[in-house]
């Protein structure tokens, strides 16, 4: 009996999803719309093809239909019959634990971080699921890559539905034990809120993998607003704004951080019942309802408690990490001079002890034509007592070369490029330096060879 009242609870919440999200993703006219040009082009057919040509075309297209879903058939049997062959399971108390045959020698550390897991949630959410008829997928990247056709992106998914959790594993425990937490609570909260804004649906699961040390929550919203321009966050209501992929870690980061900061203040009885009385597009309401304020003037306050009431060595080092982050990636994809040249200031005035912020700066005097200017910024990077070794410090080496070349210092210009080579070349093929530098340690760099590169990316791009 429990079963069939789990099937049935599971099947509700199906149907009642799908006619919810139909008409907002315009499923429900499209299938409408295909339906309407059947009909039409039925039409046509009776009136303007003879009989004879209308069984041809009949038979012809009932054809083609037996032979695509025969082979969509085929192959999703064949996908589905190689999972199964790779794949164990064991019960434990509360769910079926199925996982990869290769993570066999795991299985049983595996079965006990998930009910660690579920239990720690339903403790923290204040929720205990009932029933039994639930599941735990385990699998390695590899093989959901391998059947999915393309690489996937995520850690774990929840289908809140079935109540099941799907995890990618991961041999860091504590990384794969965060994402058994994060996955469980959206099934908790389903129990809750069947469809609640994405904000507060992912941001409930990531407060709850992270509420043993919500400082690092904290540090991690911090930093990516230092590293992203700033969006409010009822952007982040929709899935669509939040699940966008160049921002998703950030989303991620500012839901969980607001979330965790609500829970902190108000506690979660109050949060829950927020959480439960939230619809799309009345949020703003539930905010004065519950927590006597509006969701910006929340959204304010917990910018502020970033800001302001964190511990100002965290802040420091969030404000740093994020601005030699911001500096590689302005350098790397080419922003701009006035970017690089302000984010450059930043990071000498930051950490004048750091090679970065004045290889900004050589950036920038090198294509201004200040190349005198350059190479001082360049030795003072290579002379920083803080240096790195990536591809991009190996590129600065490079670069320095190149300078050096122009220059006509030719001893130095060979000694930076063979330091350069002891770097990594760079993983873009517009950005690898290894082939030149080996070039250029033959034959000097010129003013001629500038231009011809130049002319060459320029036709790549």
């Amino acid at each position: 009996m429990e079963e069939l009242r789990w099937f049935f609870r599971a099947l509700g919440r199906v149907m009642r999803r799908r006619m919810r999200h139909a008409w907002r993703n315009r499923q429900l006219w499209n299938l409408l719309l295909n339906v309407a040009s059947v009909f039409f082009m039925a039409s046509l057919a009776r009136w303007w093809l003879p009989a004879r040509a209308r069984a041809i075309l009949l038979q012809t297209t009932l054809a083609l239909l037996s032979v695509w879903a025969g082979v969509r058939i085929s192959r999703l049997s064949a996908k589905a019959l190689r999972y199964l062959q790779q794949q164990r399971s064991r019960e434990a108390e509360r769910f079926v634990l199925v996982y990869e045959a290769t993570l066999e020698p795991y299985s049983e550390t595996l079965c006990q971080l998930a009910s660690q897991a579920l239990q720690e949630a339903e403790a923290y959410l204040q929720t205990t699921l009932t029933g039994t008829m639930r599941s735990v997928h385990i699998t390695t990247r590899e093989l959901e890559s391998t059947l999915r056709g393309n690489r996937i992106e995520y850690s774990g998914t929840a289908h809140r539905e079935a109540e099941s959790i799907f995890v990618v594993y991961n041999p860091d425990t504590d990384a794969l034990y965060r994402t058994l937490l994060h996955e469980w609570a959206h099934v908790i909260t389903a129990r809750w809120h069947e469809d609640e804004p994405a904000l507060f649906l992912e941001g409930i699961a990531v407060a709850t993998a992270h509420h043993t040390e919500p400082i690092r929550a904290h540090a991690a919203a911090l930093y990516f607003l230092h590293y992203f321009p700033s969006r409010p966050l009822a952007f982040l209501l929709d899935r669509t704004g939040f699940y966008d992929p160049q921002w998703q870690y950030a989303h991620y980061a500012w839901a969980g951080s607001f979330t965790l900061y609500l829970i902190e203040r108000f506690g979660m009885a109050r949060f829950r019942e927020f959480y439960t009385h939230c619809r799309q597009r009345e949020e703003d309401r539930a905010f004065q309802q519950v927590f006597g304020m509006s969701m910006g003037q929340a959204e304010m306050l917990w910018r502020e408690y970033l800001h302001a009431q964190l511990p100002e060595s965290m802040r420091t080092e969030q404000l740093q990490k994020a601005l030699e982050d911001r500096l590689r990636w302005a350098t790397i994809d080419g922003e701009g001079i006035l970017v690089v040249q302000a984010l450059s200031v930043q990071m000498v005035q930051a950490r004048p002890d750091h090679w970065l912020g004045y290889y900004g700066q050589a950036y920038c005097a090198f294509w201004k034509g200040d190349l005198h200017g350059a190479l001082h910024a360049f030795e003072q990077a290579n002379a920083a007592p803080v240096q790195s070794d990536d591809a991009l410090r190996g590129r600065a080496w490079f670069e320095c070369g190149l300078l050096c070349d122009l220059l006509q210092r030719r001893e130095r210009a060979i000694k930076c490029y063979q330091t350069a080579l002891q770097y990594p070349d760079h993983e873009d093929a517009r950005a690898a330096y290894h082939a030149r530098a080996t070039r250029y340690l033959a034959t000097p760099y010129d003013y001629a060879e500038r231009y011809r590169f130049l002319t060459e990316v320029q036709q790549v791009n």
